[in-house]
């Protein structure tokens, strides 16, 4: 529903339009970077629809699932995961990985990548899921630095985000750009 605002392959709860799917937004965003920097080099659209094999999809929580899923349903250059996703069923009091999380991805494995915090809440889910994903071991950061000077926990779950937001990471960051193309 996020994704591309399709009633037939989401929740009806959901109430996103496809004007207001990520996908539609993209194109939209895609169209007026090429119309207005034409020598930017923005044209990431083929048919006027998104070129998936020459864009990097990346996110941090609710973001990360939404690349995830995309990288499952569309051959990406890459996609990069900042803690998610972490989708899960309830069974019998059990937490089991989301099924879409086994289906197989268009994109070959050697082109995921993804980061958590060993502190954050659902580590242990968040592992589960990279493994599930296939992402390759040396494609994983587990990052476990403590929370920058003056950084007030809020909520309950500080460690969320400090993969993508904590610039002590910076280094890794550039492992998940930078690393050989396949």
């Amino acid at each position: 529903m996020r994704l591309y605002g399709d009633r037939t392959l989401g929740d009806a709860t959901v109430d996103n339009t496809p004007a207001e799917s990520i996908v539609n937004r993209l194109v939209k965003l895609l169209q007026y970077l090429d119309r207005n920097h034409p020598d930017g080099g923005w044209s990431y659209l083929e048919n006027g629809q998104p070129n998936w094999r020459r864009i990097v999809v990346s996110g941090q929580s609710q973001g990360a699932g939404m690349a995830a899923f995309i990288a499952k349903q569309h051959e990406v250059a890459r996609v990069i995961l900042f803690s998610s996703p972490w989708d899960y069923v309830d069974a019998r009091g059990q937490r089991e990985l989301a099924p879409w999380l086994a289906q197989p991805s268009k994109t070959p494995s050697n082109r995921w990548f993804g980061g958590y915090h060993a502190r954050e809440n659902m580590a242990n889910l968040l592992a589960r899921s990279y493994a599930q994903l296939q992402i390759p071991r040396d494609h994983t950061r587990v990052f476990n630095n403590d929370l920058p000077a003056g950084n007030r926990p809020r909520g309950g779950n500080p460690f969320h985000g400090q993969g993508l937001f904590n610039r002590a990471n910076a280094e890794q960051w550039a492992f998940f750009l930078r690393a050989p193309a396949p």
